[in-house]
């Protein structure tokens, strides 16, 4: 099953793994979920939209974490979007596959994560793991990096600490940390949580901390 925000895109990954004789099935993304289970399917592979707003508006971080967990999962994405959260959720056994669409891919990639995910192993780009000096999520925990990521896509505290098997309380501490680090102090002129997403789309970003000391 393909999924694909944009359908030429769609058409054309279908039509390169159709030529090395895979049978293909191109689907929306308001179907992806239910697709996945309905039992037809043998793996999932997803293109996202590269806009980070694109992304959390349309839900795909939602989409993307519901598909049947016992499908190998491939997902060509942009590096500015945060689609590393779906690993840090995915815990099964289909094993996952995080591709940069930003840089050439072959069809023999695609098809070759596909049989590692198969094996439930997870193959991730280093573009989605590394950690860049001027990167605004430099200095954060792993614990902070995952909760920043599903806020940036758009989750609520309870949505994030239910995907992370995480208390409510900690994941309100882990927020305030996230603010803080960032230097976004309380004021009613603002919202926090979106400043904060903003800042994931630039990661490069600096900003001024403002707040009491």
């Amino acid at each position: 099953m393909v999924t694909a925000a944009d359908q030429l895109t769609s058409l054309l990954l279908s039509d390169r793994l159709a030529e090395q004789e895979l049978t293909v099935t191109e689907v929306g993304l308001a179907d992806m979920v239910e697709e996945s289970r309905s039992g037809r399917f043998d793996a999932v592979i997803a293109v996202p939209p590269v806009s980070l707003l694109d992304y959390t508006e349309g839900r795909w971080h939602d989409a993307l974490v519901g598909v049947d967990a016992s499908l190998p999962l491939t997902i060509l994405a942009s590096p500015r979007v945060p689609v590393r959260a779906v690993a840090g959720v995915r815990r099964a056994a289909g094993g996952l596959a995080l591709l940069d669409s930003s840089s050439p891919t072959s069809v023999w990639t695609v098809i070759a994560s596909i049989r590692l995910a198969v094996t439930g192993r997870h193959t991730i780009d280093s573009v989605f793991t590394e950690q860049r000096g001027s990167s605004v999520l430099g200095g954060f925990s792993p614990a902070e990096r995952l909760v920043y990521e599903l806020l940036a896509c758009g989750c609520s505290n309870r949505a994030i600490a239910e995907q992370l098997f995480l208390s409510e309380r900690t994941v309100e501490t882990h927020v305030r940390q996230i603010f803080m680090r960032l230097g976004l102090s309380e004021d009613p002129a603002t919202n926090r949580r979106v400043l904060a997403a903003r800042l994931a789309l630039d990661g490069t970003a600096q900003v001024s901390s403002n707040r009491a000391r």
